[in-house]
């Protein structure tokens, strides 16, 4: 088994494999609207997560894990981080034409209610601000907090995510619908910045 990443990508499709001696995941990102992709980490709360950021990011987006270890942080870092790498990956497709690379988003279920900010500009930092909910329809919240920290490990960007409510579904999902906005936003065209991304500073290599 080779252990890596390996990336396939053109202007409209990313794929991304990541091999560990743990999990081995594989993300397909496509900006073409069509098919939805299966969307498979093993754990349900997270798949519907994935596929709400999907949605709101007007991304197509498709998950497959083998885990020899069916550890649930594991599972969600992992899926974070190669996701993270996918979008990453898009990202720099898209420089030359020129990109925003800054794109916040805010969303809303019932009670709940949320903000997201992502700069993706080679800087790795996450901020999540809200209530500690222990489970959430079967998986934990320091879980998904560990999904948030690998996406921003894998897209090296810097993240705030600040949400509320009082349901545990509603907060977190409120929160992966703002984080898909945001990254819409961020994907936004800018010519001013053809041949440059959001930071003035270093490379995303």
């Amino acid at each position: 088994m080779k252990l890596g990443i390996d990336v396939k990508k053109n202007s409209n499709e990313v794929k991304v494999t990541r091999t560990t001696k743990e999990t081995k995941i594989a993300v397909r990102i496509s900006t073409i609207r069509g098919k939805s992709l299966d969307i498979d980490t093993k754990i349900p709360f997270l798949d519907h997560m994935i596929e709400t950021l999907a949605y709101r990011a007007n991304l197509n987006i498709g998950l497959q894990i083998e885990s020899k270890v069916n550890l649930e942080h594991t599972i969600s870092e992992d899926s974070g981080i190669t996701l993270g790498r996918a979008l990453l990956e898009l990202f720099k497709t898209k420089v030359t034409e020129g990109i925003e690379g800054f794109g916040f988003g805010r969303g809303a279920l019932d009670e709940a209610f949320a903000d997201a900010m992502i700069s993706i500009e080679g800087r790795v930092n996450y901020y999540v601000n809200g209530p500690e909910f222990q489970n959430i329809d079967g998986i934990s919240g320091y879980s998904l907090v560990a999904f948030i920290e690998g996406f921003c490990q894998g897209c090296k960007c810097t993240l705030r995510l600040d949400y509320s409510g009082k349901d545990p579904h509603h907060s977190w999902e409120a929160a992966f619908r703002a984080l898909g906005y945001a990254i819409k936003n961020a994907y936004g065209k800018n010519e001013w910045r053809k041949g440059t991304f959001s930071a003035l500073k270093g490379t995303l290599d």
